[in-house]
């Protein structure tokens, strides 16, 4: 453990856990007024997360000390049981707000699409790796990839989730481009997405929705898009240097999901946008180094397995602070690091503890 820590890429290591801080200090902020009214009193929301940091510590020093060549040995097993979790739990799962995401353990809710993300950042540094000399060829290298990737995608949709695939397939088709993929072969299978999502749009009013509410959202203001309004409310009402930690008022009741999906909105009011763009940076930085950890890998399973979890936690950041500012349609998915939720905070320490461990291990051939 202390050779691992000393090994690590501190610049990693370091914005990881500002990022976490920051983290568990904006969900109090965020919470603490709802919680206060609504259940039993306004540390309620905060002591959960904390215990949820504390498990997700236990994953990511597991992570940490585990070597990272052995998750190649059971990525098979590792896809195999991301199919059968995200089809339990379409049969046996618990219905939140008209959607089956989560398997109910009692005090523990549990989300095994955000497993799916990692599974599938996992199964693709696999096949790559073992399948490198295909990548070129659509049918023997890439579609059987993406076959994978568009299994477990639509699995998460029909919960329904649209945020989590979306972030899975831009991730997905980043890596398999590096791997060394044709762009037309790649091209050519982002187009051929273009029914489904047509499809989609014409047939599913939680979708139409949606669209119809980013597209015009002063006209769905007290429908589609009152999160949206009021989370631009915060976001123009911090101004540069914000009304200060725990002096916002959107919090009041007024935005929905605030300590969850909508956590940056609150960040833009209470640290204005000085502490957006510190955010911003901090995500940048995080980028950064897992691209540094990448390029040092010493074998090429490292190097897809670093760059796809960068990828992942960093577009989903990107897709969060995209939809609280009115800049993509709202979607139900959390800021890593921010956002209260057990299963998204696993997920996100066990993948920085994966990269460390990559880190720890880098032999530089370049």
């Amino acid at each position: 453990m202390l050779r691992k820590l000393y090994d690590v890429d501190f610049g990693l290591m370091a914005v990881s856990f500002l990022l976490l801080c920051a983290g568990l200090l904006m969900v109090y902020s965020s919470s603490a007024i709802f919680s206060g009214e609504t259940v039993s009193g306004p540390f309620f929301y905060f002591k959960k997360q904390l215990v949820w940091t504390a498990i997700s510590m236990v994953f990511f020093i597991f992570f940490l000390n585990l070597n990272y060549k052995y998750l190649q040995k059971v990525a098979p097993g590792i896809i195999i049981a991301v199919f059968l979790m995200l089809a339990g739990v379409l049969i046996f799962g618990k219905t939140v707000r008209g959607a089956r995401r989560w398997f109910d353990f009692g005090p523990i809710n549990f989300q095994p699409s955000e497993i799916a993300k990692f599974g599938v950042i996992i199964f693709l540094a696999d096949y790559l790796d073992k399948n490198k000399s295909k990548i070129k060829s659509l049918t023997r290298g890439l579609l059987p990839a993406l076959l994978v990737v568009g299994g477990v995608s639509g699995l998460i949709a029909m919960e329904p989730d649209f945020g989590t695939p979306l972030v899975i397939c831009l991730s997905s088709l980043t890596l398999i481009f590096i791997a060394g993929a044709k762009i037309a072969h790649v091209l050519l299978l982002l187009s051929m997405t273009i029914p489904a999502v047509s499809f989609l749009l014409l047939t599913m009013p939680y979708v139409t929705s949606r669209v119809s509410a980013f597209l015009n959202p002063w006209e769905y203001a007290r429908s589609a898009s009152y999160q949206l309004i009021q989370s631009l409310a915060a976001l123009g009402s911090g101004g540069l240097l914000g009304k200060g930690l725990g002096r916002g008022e959107i919090k009041r009741f007024y935005l929905p999901d605030m300590h969850t999906d909508f956590i940056f909105s609150i960040i833009g009011e209470e640290a204005g946008l000085l502490g957006t763009l510190l955010v911003v940076f901090a995500f940048v930085w995080f980028f950064y180094r897992g691209y540094v950890i990448a390029r040092e890998s010493r074998d090429f399973f490292g190097v897809l397995l670093a760059l796809g979890i960068t990828l992942t936690i960093v577009i989903q950041a990107l897709f969060n602070i995209a939809v609280c500012c009115g800049a993509v349609p709202t979607k139900g998915i959390s800021l890593p690091f921010f956002s209260y939720g057990g299963s998204s905070l696993i997920f996100t320490l066990s993948a920085v503890g994966v990269l460390l461990n990559i880190s720890s291990n880098k032999k530089s051939i370049m």
